[in-house]
């Protein structure tokens, strides 16, 4: 099940990049002309406070340099709202005055003369005071349905990356957390993603803005995994308005008297079903808990692997004649009672399968059984 983790989040769902440890980064071996260097690697255990810094004077030159001090890389009046944090320390001709600092996504680094900041996070904007890994990453958030606008912001909190009021079709995970300070009150906020038409959009977007779980709302969604509904409810009603379920819809027609069911579903996608959505190894089977009696149709789903090239029309008249043949003619179905249906249906639709390079193929995934609840 290689690729469940992707598809799990594939237009729903943002894959789980949850990390339960920080390493500290070995350093590659850089031309310098800093000597006597200590690491500090509080910054890289998300110990924050006993290294934070900001500038002295925001309105006064002060450089960051960088290793060999030949190069100005940063000035400290142009990023007034930041706060730095130490790395490390070290000499420069004979001045032991000097630390190597970064910002809060490490992404700007460099040796500035230690008297040129004070202590202590910067008083001006949105802080980050506080980041956690661990069992603050991972779970399932969505957006709530509403008209309130609510924000991906960068780290800064300075700039709106993505307005997603909209993406209620979407459950994602959080990457990590953080606690923003501003003006003294403190919030949580979660670095997610959000997966738009043209790529994924990360951002911070503040915890009590979203909820807790998967969505229930698919609208929109071309191609759900088995693992992403919350429930029978908000399967069956993707079924019924999926763009790319009108097999799935017919076939459900065949058996008029027995509910579609998510679990029998999700058991008929692992355990019966044809696939080729898999790169390497296929699904691997599921409990059975909770049901008995489960017929699986697999001629059906060989069949339809084997035609899925064929029209709907085609395929259903294939269908029926299977069905016959396995003993439940039309008749029968339409009088079987205390039965449920599982079907789970990706009939030949682009982004069924995503290669390891992200690339989207057409995708084909045939399931489909009745049973009974114990």
């Amino acid at each position: 099940m290689k690729k469940l983790g992707t598809f799990l989040l594939l237009g729903a769902l943002v894959g789980i990049g949850g990390l339960s440890t920080v390493s500290t980064p070995v350093k590659a071996q850089i031309k310098t002309n800093f000597t006597n260097i200590t690491d500090q690697n509080d910054f890289f255990y998300n110990k924050f406070t006993n290294i934070a810094y900001h500038p002295k004077n925001s309105k006064k030159n002060a450089y960051i340099w960088n290793d060999t001090h030949t190069k100005k890389l940063y000035n400290l009046k142009s990023y007034p709202n930041y706060t730095w944090f130490k790395v490390a320390s070290g000499t420069y001709k004979g001045s032991r005055n000097w630390v190597q600092v970064t910002n809060s996504p490490d992404s700007k680094r460099g040796w500035v003369y230690k008297s040129n900041l004070t202590k202590g996070y910067n008083s001006k904007g949105y802080q980050i005071t506080s980041k956690r890994y661990g069992k603050y990453s991972g779970g399932y958030y969505h957006v709530p349905t509403g008209k309130k606008n609510i924000y991906l912001w960068d780290w800064t909190h300075t700039k709106k990356r993505l307005n997603i009021k909209s993406y209620t079709n979407q459950t994602f995970s959080r990457r990590h957390s953080v606690i923003m300070t501003h003006n003294g009150t403190k919030h949580w906020y979660y670095y997610v993603g959000i997966q738009t038409k043209k790529q994924t959009v990360y951002g911070y977007v503040r915890s009590d803005q979203v909820k807790v779980g998967k969505t229930t709302d698919h609208s929109g969604q071309d191609v759900l995994f088995p693992e992403v509904f919350v429930g029978t409810k908000d399967y069956v009603q993707y079924i019924n308005q999926g763009k790319y379920q009108k097999l799935a819809r017919e076939m459900v027609k065949l058996f008029p008297n027995t509910p579609v069911d998510l679990g029998l579903s999700r058991i008929a996608a692992y355990n019966y079903a044809t696939n080729d959505t898999w790169e390497e190894d296929a699904p691997e089977a599921i409990e059975t808990t909770g049901y008995k009696d489960i017929v699986p149709f697999e001629s059906v789903s060989t069949y339809l692997m084997a035609h899925k090239t064929q029209t709907n029309t085609q395929k259903l008249a294939g269908i029926e004649k299977l069905l016959d043949k396995a003993g439940y003619t039309k008749a029968k179905r339409a009088k079987l009672s205390g039965y449920k249906l599982g079907i789970y249906i990706i009939n030949n639709v682009k982004g069924g399968k995503i290669t390891e390079s992200g690339e989207l193929l057409k995708g084909n995934w045939y399931g489909l059984v009745i049973g009974k609840t114990e």
